[in-house]
């Protein structure tokens, strides 16, 4: 009876045209196939190299975090290790099966007279569940100004997208509130694109605010998306980053 449950509330939205422009049909409903979750095919090891801008007076829409720092022309370097609960961390972790010791590097492409000023490198380890990728315990102040910047760009799909979503052209993954509108972020576009990191089938989750399209590009064989361009409401870039390498 479950099954068959499941069954009809997939039926019923092919249905309701939540897959408007897609070939998912009453015929073709979506499945298990289709889904992404943030963080899936992650392994002990798996590294995520990116290019990464973004401007410290992003403010987020889909959550309440800060605006420390920008990081301009920078390189962020995520590696994914199992937690085996060694050595001392300010983080008192005790479920370690559920969390991933993240080995974050960050090189500062541009140093900023900001205060606190951002050196040119920093490294911290964070440690993220494995469901979606959530913060498991405290960042220290002085790699702050550099994760908050990590947190509001290429983790900011883990606010996006809460939970498995589907990745069919049509798909509406989530909305913002622009004044006294709605603004819908669903899937737009299939698109092959090419990066240091590789070629990647990818799909287009994307929103309109303002004069500008934000387009993040998620292929369903990565863990993160791999590249993304988001604009505020007044058309300025709030950050933009590449995938370079994927392991």
């Amino acid at each position: 009876m479950a099954i068959f449950g499941v069954s009809v509330s997939i039926v019923i939205v092919a249905l309701g045209g939540g897959f408007s422009g897609s070939s998912i049909s009453f015929f073709n409903p979506p499945n298990a196939s289709n889904l992404w979750t943030v963080g899936q095919n992650i392994q002990s090891g798996t590294t995520m190299n990116y290019s990464l801008t973004r401007i410290g007076s992003h403010i987020s829409p889909w959550s309440s975090l800060g605006q420390h720092s920008s990081l301009i022309d920078s390189l962020v370097s995520i590696q994914f290790n199992e937690d085996e609960g060694i050595g001392g961390s300010s983080n008192d972790n005790d479920n370690n099966d559920n969390n991933w010791k993240t080995v974050i590097h960050v090189v500062n492409g541009t140093i900023t007279t900001t205060a606190p000023p951002i050196a040119s490198s920093k490294e911290e380890t964070v440690y993220l569940s494995k469901q979606q990728l959530t913060n498991e315990g405290s960042v220290s102040q002085d790699f702050i100004p550099y994760y908050e910047p990590i947190e509001s760009s290429l983790l900011e799909v883990r606010d996006i997208a809460q939970g498995p979503n589907y990745l069919v052209v049509g798909a509406q993954w989530n909305s913002i509130i622009g004044g006294i509108t709605t603004i819908p972020v669903k899937i737009t576009a299939q698109e092959k694109i090419e990066t240091n990191a590789g070629t990647f089938n990818t799909y287009v989750l994307s929103y309109i605010m303002g004069s500008k399209t934000s387009r993040i590009w998620i292929s369903h064989d990565v863990p993160l998306p791999i590249k993304a361009e988001v604009y505020n409401a007044q058309g300025q870039l709030q950050y933009t980053y590449t995938l370079l390498f994927y392991k």
